[in-house]
């Protein structure tokens, strides 16, 4: 679904991570390994890759093993990679 917010595409996707204009934003959360992959369209290997690259967003620790991306940092990179189609 695609909407016009005060003058700024907004796209969101059945998960509700939106890519805003400047100036916007939306409540941080955690997302975990799933949803990451839904959203950017990347196998867990392409994710773990990139972390290692030093590409990708890490993680953060949440409690023993469990860990999770923050959204805004999923967003500001799906945004990165947007932009490095333009140049």
């Amino acid at each position: 679904m695609i909407s016009s917010h005060a003058g700024t595409s907004t796209a969101c996707s059945a998960h509700g991570l939106a890519l805003h204009g400047a100036g916007a934003s939306e409540p941080e959360r955690f997302m975990r390994l799933r949803e990451v992959m839904a959203v950017c369209a990347l196998p867990a290997s392409s994710i773990y890759d990139g972390m290692r690259r030093g590409d990708f967003p890490k993680p953060v620790p949440l409690a023993g093993k469990s860990v999770a991306w923050l959204s805004s940092e999923i967003r500001q990179w799906m945004e990165s990679r947007i932009a490095a189609r333009r140049t």
